[in-house]
């Protein structure tokens, strides 16, 4: 019988869920396509809303905060949706856009969305307040009796997909630091509540300590690959699949830890007949 739960793997299994991500990509990319295009067209329609206008003069926190929401909150919806194509397209599933139609559906990938982008706006804050208030740059000039220049654009990159690539990067440093990698396929798939599911995702973790610099290094590669100008055809070349693919990962991942490689309907099968 397969095992079910958290358990240790390898690097090497590491490896091999990174081609299996891809080999679920593969076989109903239309699927994909829409979710990577949540992302971009999402932040676009968001940055076109008159309510930013009467948001932006209140002050550069109130920046941030925006700069999250119209970004962040397309990213983690395309994040969740590719997760669950994924999963629709390994159990062979015939129409999964249906069951985007369905309420309940709905209410978990929204909710699962907003923890992800709440994980994302504490990292934001966090790292705005250490550069615009603790920085050395800042202290000097508050000893010199100087204001500190406000940054209004802090972690926005020169296009849309450019941000988006420096969100992915943030994001996988926020699940790095808070062990939280595992909680949207746990949330998605066993509608479990957030913090059993982060529970299960630290414990996760914990076991395997390896995914750690597998989170943390691509995502300070992707920060800096959006902020140089030399990098930029590769930041645009990067951030419109990306966040698909990385929630197909998420889903390779959770089947691969959490469920000994198999989906309930196997477990319950290798039940019966154990």
């Amino acid at each position: 019988m397969k095992h079910v739960g958290p358990q240790a793997m390898t690097p090497r299994d590491g490896l091999d869920w990174l081609l299996q991500a891809l080999q679920l990509m593969l076989q109903r990319p239309v699927l994909f396509v829409l979710a990577a295009l949540v992302a971009p067209l999402g932040s676009a329609a968001l940055l076109l809303l008159p309510l930013w206008r009467a948001v932006l003069p209140l002050g550069d926190w109130f920046a941030v905060i925006s700069t999250v929401l119209c970004y962040g909150l397309p990213l983690t919806l395309t994040i969740n949706l590719a997760c669950g194509f994924a999963r629709a397209v390994n159990r062979q599933t015939a129409s999964p856009l249906r069951q985007l139609l369905i309420p309940a559906v709905i209410r978990v990938l929204l909710r699962s969305a907003w923890f992800l982008v709440a994980l994302l706006l504490q990292g934001y804050l966090a790292i705005y307040l250490v550069h615009n208030l603790v920085s050395p740059a800042a202290i000097l000039i508050v000893a010199e009796g100087r204001t500190p220049a406000s940054d209004p654009f802090f972690g926005v990159a020169d296009t849309v997909l450019g941000t988006q690539l420096g969100m992915v990067g943030a994001l996988l440093l926020v699940l790095q630091f808070l062990f939280a990698c595992f909680v949207t396929p746990l949330h998605l798939f066993r509608e479990m509540p957030l913090y059993a599911c982060w529970r299960l995702s630290f414990l996760a973790v914990q076991l395997n300590p390896w995914l750690l610099p597998a989170l943390g290094l691509p995502g300070l590669a992707f920060i800096l690959i959006c902020q140089l100008p030399a990098l930029t055809v590769l930041a645009q070349i990067l951030a419109l699949p990306l966040p698909a693919y990385f929630g197909a990962l998420l889903y390779v991942a959770w089947m691969d830890v959490f469920q000994g490689d198999a989906e309930e309907e196997e477990i319950l099968e290798q039940k019966a007949m154990a």
